[in-house]
């Protein structure tokens, strides 16, 4: 059975990696005479120190959730023999994938945050290769989870094609919702004012995208097992037309419809697209208005990533608890 445990684990676990994930990138693209010079001066010089205030303290906080989703898987474990087993197992399934791919991601993270605190001298190409390998591990990381349901046959709301993906696009956005909220609270948002439009831009697309995905979702599970018709059907059909019906109008139906669409998808996606508008002819407002604006976007992103996997658990694991024994 999965527990509340699980269901934070997958949340925070998503959200560190994809927060490292979106930062990598953002250190990539970033003004390469500045991370030039900071790379041979520490990140010490004013051209670079900006970046420094930017990246540390994102870097800082994506570190604490993915150690605080860790925290949470290992509670739910309880027994350290079997955490300790998964590092030693052969990768043979997406469990032991994740395990290693969480581990490498905080210690990659880790030594990036180093880098930006100038402890260790770096070249250039070595920052660089930094960067790309915690894009390429947060990447794993951020999909894992998706990939770990949905090899599940024994689920049928979680076996499919559409979960990884879904859980991928969540957990950027997410992602991109932290990195936002550790930029405003930095007071960064307002010096890199042309990255975070971007930022938002760009998650705009993955809120759609987030929409679109749930929607192909619910209706191929609904499809699949024979939408409404009940003759022929088979357990596996009952039970997953059981976590769908839960989704739309059932048990799940408050935290899906109120928690990730209304709050996690409608709402960032209106405040975000205002932002863009006004960002976009110049007429924007104070900068703590748009920043308080920013952060109540990235709270409700962040509260409908919660909800979707609190109602892919729930509904996913509901069949099995109401069989009668």
């Amino acid at each position: 059975m999965f527990s509340e445990l699980v269901v934070a684990y997958l949340f925070l676990g998503g959200t560190g990696a994809g927060a490292l994930l979106i930062a990598a990138v953002l250190m990539l693209l970033a003004d390469e005479r500045a991370v030039s010079r900071g790379v041979v001066v520490r990140f010490r010089d004013n051209g670079s120190a900006a970046y420094r205030r930017l990246f540390v303290p994102i870097l800082v906080a994506s570190l604490v959730v993915l150690v605080l989703g860790t925290l949470c898987l290992a509670a739910d474990v309880g027994r350290l023999d079997r955490i300790l087993l998964l590092a030693v197992s052969s990768p043979s399934n997406y469990l032991v994938v994740g395990f290693w791919a969480l581990l490498l991601c905080g210690t990659l993270a880790a030594v990036m945050l180093l880098v930006w605190l100038g402890v260790p001298s770096v070249s250039l190409p070595l920052f660089r290769a930094l960067a790309v390998l915690l894009a390429a591990v947060s990447f794993v990381a951020v999909i894992y989870t998706g990939l770990l349901l949905s090899g599940m046959p024994s689920v049928p709301l979680w076996f499919g094609p559409w979960l990884p993906g879904l859980f991928a696009i969540s957990a950027l956005s997410c992602g991109v919702a932290l990195v936002s909220m550790v930029a405003v609270f930095s007071g960064m948002a307002t010096v890199f004012g042309r990255t975070m439009r971007q930022v938002v831009r760009a998650d705009m697309v993955l809120l759609a995208l987030e929409a679109v995905v749930v929607a192909l979702w619910l209706g191929a599970a609904w499809l699949e097992h024979g939408g409404s018709a009940s003759s022929g059907a088979t357990p596996t059909d009952a039970a997953a037309l059981t976590s769908v019906a839960s989704v739309l109008n059932g048990a799940c139906s408050l935290p899906f419809w109120g928690g990730l669409v209304l709050v996690g998808l409608v709402a960032p996606f209106a405040i975000e697209a205002v932002l863009a508008r006004c960002n976009a002819s110049k007429d924007v407002a104070e900068a703590s208005l748009a920043s308080r604006a920013l952060l109540a976007s990235a709270g409700c992103v962040l509260v409908g990533g919660a909800c979707l996997r609190a109602v892919v658990v729930a509904a996913g694991m509901l069949p099995v608890v109401s069989v009668p024994f």
